[in-house]
């Protein structure tokens, strides 16, 4: 993991709030247990957080340049700065011990490795195509939703036509303005 470096990690972030919360969980040693792989591949630990269990975090740098992170807090960053709090404390020389790596995420990297392994796979030309199954009702509400926001539009195109740009007044040009978003 010689090429988990501070500025890499930076550059995984988000933004430069996640970098300072991530640097935060360093600093104020919220990591009470800290573990990489034997063979290095994989750091994970614990992360205090708001609730009364840890969060589980791991960082997969099996692949050089795509790591695949992994936490057990409801946060939809990825990486999320538990996730960035683990690769700051790695590159700053905090203690990793060396321990086997969770069955969970064992499972996950292996589902990993068979997809990839999968895709490539020859195609075989004499195979059957399987086709996934259209979900009829959702297909039907799509169709009719884009259907309503075309009828919208066309309404007020034509208004806009009919009455000409210079006639906007600020209630209108925000009524616009929300249709077309």
């Amino acid at each position: 993991m010689n090429y988990l470096t501070e500025s890499y990690v930076d550059s995984l972030a988000l933004n430069s709030s996640a970098i300072k919360n991530g640097k935060d969980l360093v600093k104020k040693n919220s990591f009470p247990l800290l573990c990489q792989s034997e063979d290095g591949t994989i750091i994970f630990g614990e992360c205090k957080g708001s609730g009364k269990d840890p969060y589980q975090c791991s960082v997969d740098v099996a692949k050089e340049g795509n790591p695949v992170f992994r936490c057990s807090c409801p946060s939809r960053q990825f990486p999320c700065k538990h996730n960035l709090g683990l690769m700051y404390a790695y590159t700053s020389g905090k203690t990793f011990i060396t321990a086997p790596v969770p069955q969970d995420i064992a499972d996950k990297r292996e589902k990993a490795e068979k997809r990839e392994e999968k895709k490539k796979e020859p195609v075989d030309p004499d195979a059957p195509v399987v086709k996934r199954k259209t979900n009829k009702s959702a297909l039907v509400k799509k169709i009719a939703a884009q259907l309503e926001g075309i009828s919208i539009a066309e309404k007020l195109i034509l208004q806009l036509v009919q009455s000409g740009l210079g006639s906007l007044d600020k209630k209108a040009l925000q009524t616009a303005e929300e249709q077309a978003k």
